[in-house]
Protein backbone atom coordinates (compact mmCIF):
# COMPACT_ATOMS: atom_id res chain seq x y z
CA UNK A 1 0.00 0.00 0.00
CA UNK A 2 1.33 3.43 -0.91
CA UNK A 3 1.81 5.90 1.90
CA UNK A 4 -0.09 9.10 1.03
CA UNK A 5 2.86 11.09 2.31
CA UNK A 6 5.35 9.32 0.05
CA UNK A 7 7.55 11.91 -1.70
CA UNK A 8 6.66 10.50 -5.12
CA UNK A 9 2.96 11.10 -4.52
CA UNK A 10 3.45 14.58 -3.10
CA UNK A 11 5.86 15.64 -5.85
CA UNK A 12 3.52 14.41 -8.58
CA UNK A 13 1.14 17.24 -7.75
CA UNK A 14 3.65 20.02 -7.24
CA UNK A 15 4.36 22.48 -10.01
CA UNK A 16 7.77 21.59 -11.33
CA UNK A 17 8.79 23.07 -14.61
CA UNK A 18 12.09 23.04 -16.36
CA UNK A 19 13.48 26.06 -18.16
CA UNK A 20 12.25 25.86 -21.74
CA UNK A 21 14.48 26.50 -24.71
CA UNK A 22 13.39 28.81 -27.51
CA UNK A 23 12.74 25.73 -29.66
CA UNK A 24 10.47 24.15 -27.05
CA UNK A 25 8.67 27.46 -26.50
CA UNK A 26 8.00 27.64 -30.24
CA UNK A 27 6.65 24.08 -30.22
CA UNK A 28 4.45 25.05 -27.24
CA UNK A 29 3.04 28.04 -29.13
CA UNK A 30 2.54 26.01 -32.32
CA UNK A 31 0.72 23.21 -30.49
CA UNK A 32 -1.54 25.69 -28.68
CA UNK A 33 -2.31 27.47 -31.97
CA UNK A 34 -3.19 24.16 -33.63
CA UNK A 35 -5.58 23.26 -30.81
CA UNK A 36 -7.16 26.72 -31.01
CA UNK A 37 -7.70 26.27 -34.74
CA UNK A 38 -9.42 22.92 -34.17
CA UNK A 39 -11.55 24.48 -31.43
CA UNK A 40 -12.69 27.20 -33.84
CA UNK A 41 -13.82 24.54 -36.31
CA UNK A 42 -15.62 22.55 -33.63
CA UNK A 43 -17.42 25.71 -32.52
CA UNK A 44 -18.94 25.93 -36.01
CA UNK A 45 -21.00 22.83 -35.12
CA UNK A 46 -24.37 23.42 -33.47
CA UNK A 47 -24.21 23.58 -29.68
CA UNK A 48 -25.02 20.36 -27.89
CA UNK A 49 -23.74 17.57 -25.72
CA UNK A 50 -21.50 16.02 -28.38
CA UNK A 51 -19.88 19.35 -29.21
CA UNK A 52 -19.27 19.91 -25.50
CA UNK A 53 -17.69 16.46 -25.22
CA UNK A 54 -15.50 17.21 -28.23
CA UNK A 55 -14.26 20.44 -26.64
CA UNK A 56 -13.59 18.66 -23.35
CA UNK A 57 -11.62 15.94 -25.14
CA UNK A 58 -9.69 18.60 -27.06
CA UNK A 59 -8.85 20.44 -23.82
CA UNK A 60 -7.63 17.22 -22.24
CA UNK A 61 -5.56 16.31 -25.26
CA UNK A 62 -3.93 19.73 -25.29
CA UNK A 63 -3.22 19.49 -21.56
CA UNK A 64 -1.43 16.14 -21.93
CA UNK A 65 0.58 17.32 -24.94
CA UNK A 66 1.77 20.46 -23.16
CA UNK A 67 2.38 18.56 -19.94
CA UNK A 68 4.69 16.15 -21.80
CA UNK A 69 6.43 19.01 -23.56
CA UNK A 70 7.08 20.96 -20.37
CA UNK A 71 7.59 18.11 -17.87
CA UNK A 72 10.78 18.10 -15.90
CA UNK A 73 13.02 15.17 -16.72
Amino acid sequence: MTDIFDDKVVNRFSNRYRPLSDEVLQIHDDVKAAFEAVEQQINRIKAGRYRSLAITALEESCMWAIKELTASD
